[in-house]
C-alpha cells in the first residue's frame, strides 16, 4: 500500500538548480518551478503563476477526495461488520466450548454411573462368592477343631494314662473318633465358589459400557469367534479368536484363566499355545505346530468351563512340508479338471471322454458321456471344469465349446465353435466362476485370451492377446478367482501367473522359466486357498510339482516332484480346495486323484 506523501516545507520552495522562488507551477509536468526553469527546461510547457492556478488543482484535489471518502465510508461499515462478527464468532465460540464442557460432564457422568454400576455389579458378585467361601471355612475350621480335640484328648490319655485306663477307655475313644471322623464330608468343604468371573466390554453405547459375567451359566452361554484366517510362519501357525457375551460385546479375561485345545481325527488334543497383546484386548491368538493339518475343532476353556457353540473347523492345509496324503483315487483314465460339490467330488477323465462323479470317499457315482454313450451328452476330451451356484456343472472340451450339464446327466445349454470370436473358442481349457458377479472366466487357449461369459452363458467380454507383455498370453491354461474377485490366469509359454482385475487390468505378474523355488515351467493349473490361507497354488507341467505363492508373488514353498510315489506327480492337471482345507489333485499320467 502506498503512503500519502509529505507535503514540501514552505520555508524551502526554491529551485535547487537557480536558488530562485518556485513562483510558477508546469501543468505540462506537474511541477513546481522559478523564473530561470521556465525558461531553460520548461520553455515551451504549459505553466502558470503559482498563485494563479492554486484555485484549480484544488478543485481538483477536492474532486479527488470524492473517491476517497466513498471507500472510507464503505471500510468503516465493513470494520463494523468485521467487529461485529469477531464478537459473533467469541460469543459462538464461548457457547460451544461450554457445550463441550457440559457434554463431558455428561460422559464423565454416565461413565461415572456405569463405573458404579459394574462396581456394585462386581463387588456383589464377589461378596457372594467370599459369604459362600466364609460359610465353608467357618465349617471347616468347626471340623478341623474337632478333630484336633479329638486328636488331643487321645494324645493326652495315651501320654499320661496308666495302660488299664487307655485299655479301658480304648473302646469309647475309637467310637468317637469313628463317629467324629464320619460326620465330617472333606468333599463337601472343598471350594464351592470359582474366580470365573470376567468383564464384558462393549464401549458401542456411553450408557452400557459393559457387563459382570459371572458363573457356570454366565460364561457357558458366550461363544468364541474365530477373526482372521489361519497364517502360516516357519514353524507355527496361528489364527485369532475372540469371546463374546450373548449380547455381542467382547470379554477380556486373564489369559491365565484359558484353556484351548485342538482336536482332530484323534482323541488326543493338539497342543497350542495362548498369547494375547496389550493394543488388541479381548483378542486372543492361538498358536500350534506347523505341521497340524486337516479338520480340527477348536475348544476353549475359561475358569474350567466349557464356552458355548465353540466347535470351530479350522482347515489346517498343507501348504509346506512332509504332506502325505489322507486318500487316493486310482484308475482314473488321465483326470484333469476337478470341482467340488457339497456332497461329490467331480472330474473330468480327458481320455474317458467323460466326467465322473465321486463321493466322498472316492467311490464311483456314475459318469457322464463316455464316448456319447450316456445320453445326450458327449465330450471330445474334456478338460476344464466347474460347478455353478444352482448346482450345475460346466465342462469345456476340444470340440470348442462349453456345455451346461446337471447332476443327472442332461445337458441344459450348450455354447461355442471354433473361431476367435465373442462365444468362440479354440481349445477351451480352465474354467472359473466369480464368487462376487457369478460370471464366468474361461481360459480360450489357442485364442491367447480369457473370455469371460454371463451366468447364463452369454457373451460379457474378453481381454488378452498373443504375446509376452504384461496382459499378453501364450496358451492361458487354467483360472483361479479369490474372494475379493481377482483372476489369476496360468500364462502356460510365459512361464508365469498374472493377476487381473475382473475387467482384465493387469495387477502383478509373477514366476520365470526354472526349476528353482519361485520359478515356474509351464504352469498347468491354478488353485486359492480361500477358506484357510490365501495362498496360491500352481501344478507345473514341467517340472511335475506344485508351487506355493502368496497373493502377491512371493514364494513359499514347493510340493512333490516327478515320480509315482505318494509325495510325487506325472503332470498335475487339475487342483482344488473343499471348504475343510483338502487339497485335491489330478495327477494326470499317474491315472489318480490325490487328497492331502
Amino acid at each position: 500500500m502506498k503512503k500519502t506523501p509529505a507535503l514540501s516545507d514552505p520555508q524551502e520552495a526554491t529551485c535547487s538548480d537557480h536558488g530562485r522562488p518556485l513562483e510558477l507551477f508546469c501543468d505540462s509536468c506537474d511541477t513546481l518551478i522559478c523564473i530561470s526553469c521556465s525558461v531553460h527546461s520548461h520553455k515551451h510547457h504549459e505553466y502558470d503563476l503559482v498563485t494563479e492556478i492554486y484555485s484549480k488543482h484544488c478543485q481538483k484535489l477536492r474532486e479527488c477526495l470524492s473517491p476517497v471518502e466513498a471507500k472510507k465510508d464503505v471500510l468503516k461499515k465493513v470494520l463494523s461488520a468485521l467487529t461485529e462478527k469477531e464478537g459473533e464468532i467469541r460469543e459462538r465460540g464461548e457457547g460451544v466450548l461450554e457445550e463441550i464442557h457440559e457434554m463431558v460432564e455428561e460422559m464423565v457422568g454416565v461413565l461415572r454411573q456405569s463405573e458404579r454400576k459394574l462396581t456394585e455389579q462386581a463387588r456383589k458378585v464377589i461378596d457372594d462368592k467370599l459369604n459362600v467361601l466364609s460359610e465353608q471355612v467357618k465349617s471347616a475350621e468347626t471340623s478341623l477343631r474337632l478333630l484336633e480335640d479329638v486328636g488331643d484328648y487321645v494324645e493326652q490319655s495315651l501320654k499320661t494314662g496308666s495302660p488299664q485306663q487307655v485299655l479301658g477307655s480304648k473302646k469309647q475313644m475309637m467310637e468317637h473318633m469313628s463317629e467324629v471322623t464320619a460326620g465330617i464330608n472333606v468333599e463337601e468343604l472343598h471350594p464351592k465358589e470359582k474366580a470365573d468371573f470376567v468383564l464384558s466390554k462393549n464401549i458401542k453405547s456411553l450408557h452400557d459400557i459393559g457387563d459382570i459375567i459371572s458363573g457356570n451359566i454366565g460364561l457357558q452361554q458366550c461363544r468364541v469367534k474365530k477373526i482372521d484366517r489361519i497364517t502360516p510362519a516357519d514353524r507355527t501357525r496361528s489364527l485369532s479368536i475372540s469371546i463374546e457375551a450373548p449380547n455381542s460385546s467382547i470379554l477380556s479375561v486373564p489369559l491365565s484363566s484359558i484353556r484351548c485345545s485342538l482336536f482332530g481325527k484323534g482323541d488326543q488334543p493338539i497342543h497350542t499355545t495362548v498369547t494375547t497383546t496389550s493394543t488388541d484386548p479381548g483378542v486372543y491368538r492361538i498358536q500350534c505346530d506347523n505341521s497340524t493339518r486337516g479338520v480340527h475343532i477348536v475348544k476353549v476353556q475359561v475358569y474350567g468351563v466349557q464356552l458355548k457353540n465353540i466347535s470351530l473347523v479350522v482347515p489346517f492345509n498343507p501348504c509346506l512340508n512332509n504332506i502325505i496324503p489322507v486318500h487316493t483315487v486310482t484308475k482314473l483314465n488321465h483326470p484333469w479338471g476337478v470341482a467340488i460339490s457339497d456332497d461329490d467330488v467331480i472330474i473330468t477323465e480327458n481320455c474317458g471322454n467323460c466326467v465322473t462323479i465321486l463321493d466322498r470317499e472316492g467311490q464311483k457315482v456314475k459318469s457322464l458321456g463316455g464316448k456319447g454313450k450316456n445320453g445326450n451328452i458327449k465330450f471330445s476330451s474334456p478338460s476344464g471344469i466347474a460347478i455353478t451356484s444352482d448346482k450345475f456343472v460346466l465342462v469345456s472340451d476340444e470340440s470348442h465349446k462349453i456345455q451346461k450339464i446337471s447332476m443327472d446327466g442332461s445337458r441344459k445349454v450348450s455354447v461355442g465353435k471354433k473361431g476367435s470370436g465373442p462365444l468362440q473358442f479354440n481349445v477351451p481349457d480352465g474354467i472359473a466362476i466369480s464368487p462376487l458377479s457369478g460370471q464366468i472366466f474361461i481360459a480360450d487357449s489357442n485364442n491367447h485370451r480369457i473370455q469371460v461369459l454371463n451366468p447364463d452363458l452369454t457373451f460379457s467380454h474378453l481381454f488378452g492377446s498373443e504375446g509376452s507383455a504384461s496382459g499378453q498370453f501364450q496358451h492361458p491354461r487354467d483360472i483361479a478367482i479369490d474372494s475379493q474377485g481377482l483372476v489369476y490366469v496360468t500364462d502356460y509359454g510365459n512361464h508365469r501367473i498374472q493377476k487381473f482385475s475382473p475387467d482384465g487390468k493387469c495387477l502383478r505378474l509373477f514366476g520365470t522359466k526354472g526349476s528353482f523355488n519361485g520359478q515356474l515351467q509351464y504352469p498347468l493349473c491354478i488353485t486359492i486357498d480361500t477358506v484357510a490361507t490365501g495362498l496360491v497354488y500352481i501344478g507345473e507341467y514341467g517340472n511335475n510339482r506344485i508351487s506355493v505363492f502368496t497373493n502377491e508373488g512371493v514364494f513359499i514353498n514347493i510340493i512333490g516332484g516327478r515320480g509315482s510315489n505318494i509325495d510325487q506327480f506325472n503332470y498335475p492337471y487339475g487342483l482344488t480346495f473343499d471348504k475343510n482345507g483338502f487339497l485335491y489333485v489330478c495327477d494326470n499320467c499317474n491315472k489318480r486323484l490325490v487328497i492331502y
